[in-house]
């Protein structure tokens, strides 16, 4: 295979994993589970909070169950300045090396829904940002249709979804404050398999094709056909990424087998048998899918920014002009 920029580099990943639906599914299902393979292949090291390092000298330091002991908070959380003071210590193994694995990333790829809650993941985006570290960040589109339950409410209802925070976002624009932390350049509306069937047997290599197939111009006379010609051939010269074979759980580790029975469960449930797509179970084809991205930066096409010059004209007014330069917060150490 031809040169690939990523090679050797490292990777967290960083997004939801509190308020979601099942921490279970979010586990070993969810997207970090889905993308750990393809960047796996692209030869990088995958930072992932949900399977931590092992810390030397310090047995499970940090470790992260999926089921969560909140539980023991509750009765005198509010009461009791002892109980709210362990709620701190009790998390803060978690949060050090989250934030250590942050450290010592190249990159960070975050899935940020604007209908979750997480304050972790903007910790951890900031933090990246902080020491120049590119943020590539996915911010999936947001309708009650998409949510089964959701569908068929009347607008009365809907309404009170919206007072108690359950807004649409029908594009998915996230919130105003990333296009200037982590830069426009950098927000993806999906990873690019949002409209195919996860739990399928073949994923992988239906997904590649796919990824591909999504971003091919309509021209074939125009620069960008000639850097998606590039992208494509040299997905075609990865033997990593034309060998990467099977479905998602043909690629997961459990972390023992009281998960694993916890996973069968889960799926068993009807609601889970029923969907076959990864976001709500709607599909949807994504106008800017990550996975190209990364596709074109390991091929060595390191991606553009729009940079704005501010001009102070002779009437006090400001004019503001942009101008196309190199991302050079993809400037990443040689590991080897």
């Amino acid at each position: 295979m031809s040169d690939n920029i990523l090679s050797g580099t490292r990777i967290y990943l960083s997004g939801p994993m509190d308020f979601v639906g099942s921490r279970v599914i979010e586990k070993y299902l969810g997207w970090r589970a889905i993308v750990t393979p393809i960047l796996k292949a692209l030869e990088m090291t995958v930072l992932d909070p949900w399977n931590k390092p092992k810390v030397k000298g310090h047995k499970d330091y940090g470790k992260e169950g999926i089921t969560p002991e909140k539980g023991r908070y509750e009765k005198d959380f509010w009461v009791n300045k002892e109980t709210r003071a362990r709620f701190e210590l009790d998390f803060w193994e978690t949060v050090h090396i989250d934030c250590r694995m942050v450290d010592v990333a190249d990159s960070l790829l975050a899935f940020v829904p604007t209908n979750i809650y997480s304050v972790g993941t903007v910790h951890e985006i900031v933090l990246g940002r902080n020491q120049f570290k590119p943020v590539l960040l996915v911010s999936p589109p947001i309708s009650y249709d998409y949510f089964p339950a959701l569908k068929n409410l009347g607008e009365e209802e809907r309404k009170a979804l919206k007072f108690y925070g359950l807004k649409e976002n029908p594009q998915g624009i996230p919130s105003q404050w990333y296009g200037n932390v982590v830069g426009g350049n950098n927000l993806f509306d999906g990873f690019g398999w949002e409209d195919m069937r996860f739990k399928s047997a073949d994923f992988y290599p239906a997904l590649i094709q796919h990824v591909l197939e999504l971003a091919k111009p309509s021209t074939t006379d125009s620069v960008n056909f000639e850097k998606w010609q590039q992208v494509s051939d040299w997905v075609k010269q990865s033997e990593a990424l034309q060998t990467l074979a099977g479905g998602i759980l043909d690629h997961v580790k459990f972390t023992d087998e009281h998960e694993q029975e916890l996973l069968k469960e889960e799926l068993a449930r009807s609601s889970e048998q029923e969907r076959n797509y990864f976001w709500y179970n709607h599909s949807y084809t994504p106008k800017r899918p990550v996975l190209y991205q990364l596709f074109s930066i390991a091929s060595g096409l390191i991606p553009h920014r729009l940079s704005i010059v501010s001009s102070l004209e002779k009437d006090g007014s400001i004019t503001h002009n942009t101008h196309e330069c190199v991302d050079d917060n993809w400037v990443i150490f040689d590991h080897s």
